[in-house]
């Protein structure tokens, strides 16, 4: 990696509605710790410029429980992952290293996997790296990820948006990224909501790179559970399971 840290922005903002809790989803407890702090682990090693992009409504437990450490980020309207990273723009602007982007409730997400990130950029100059998973079967509704003939990466495309072809895809974005933070702010004002939820999509940028003649690269995984997202008690349930296995190994 680059001399300079990377920066981390961990994307909280949800309200987790499908947990049927009233407890912000990223406080839930997974293995006896928040669910946010399995992420925040493996970035520690990385880096300690860490953000959390939380909503009005959750802010105040978020920050409670999770501390001064951090930088907190507020998304006043939830607009889509792209709405949320331009809300960080003043914490970012100035700042010339790399930029983190994960979600935030994707607890099997490693140090290693982030640091692979963060490396294959700095040696490729790529405007972005994202983690990409290869699914042997039918993937689950993610953005598929295009690539040419030629194998370079053009865009993402979201499953409500991508055409029946599209759809066969089996290669697909786990929304764990690594940018060149000064090429993300240039391309963040060019994002338009013109899909099928009305919301500004990050992966949005990727092709927007493409088109300024910058590159776009995955780091592919067939590690399906790495980035595993909590999303429902049923979730909950199978991660605990796992962490509970990894810990008796």
């Amino acid at each position: 990696m680059s001399a300079e840290k990377p920066r981390a922005l961990i994307l909280a903002a949800g309200q987790g509605r499908r947990m049927r809790s009233s407890v912000p989803k990223v406080l839930l407890p997974l293995a006896g710790r928040p669910l946010i702090a399995h992420i925040l682990e493996a970035l520690r090693p990385l880096t300690d410029e860490i953000a959390v992009v939380v909503s009005p409504a959750n802010i105040v437990e978020i920050k409670e429980r999770l501390g001064e450490r951090l930088h907190y980020i507020v998304q006043r309207e939830a607009r889509g992952t792209g709405h949320a990273v331009r809300a960080a723009e003043p914490w970012l602007r100035g700042f010339e290293g790399a930029l983190l982007v994960m979600v935030g409730d994707a607890p099997f997400i490693s140090t290693d996997i982030l640091a692979r990130l963060c490396t294959k950029r700095d040696r490729g100059d790529h405007a972005v790296v994202f983690l990409s998973v290869l699914f042997p079967h039918k993937p689950p509704p993610w953005g598929r990820v295009v690539r040419a003939a030629d194998g370079r990466v053009l865009r993402i495309v979201e499953e409500k948006d991508a055409s029946e072809e599209e759809k066969r895809i089996r290669e697909v974005s786990s929304s764990h990224y690594c940018f060149d933070t000064s090429r993300l702010l240039q391309a963040l004002p060019a994002l338009r909501a013109d899909n099928a939820q009305g919301e500004y999509y990050l992966p949005d940028v990727i092709a927007g790179f493409v088109r300024q003649g910058y590159t776009a690269e995955a780091l592919s995984t067939g590690d399906t559970m790495l980035p595993f997202g909590v999303n429902t008690p049923e979730d909950m349930r199978l991660a605990e399971e796992l962490l509970q296995k990894r810990s008796r190994k």
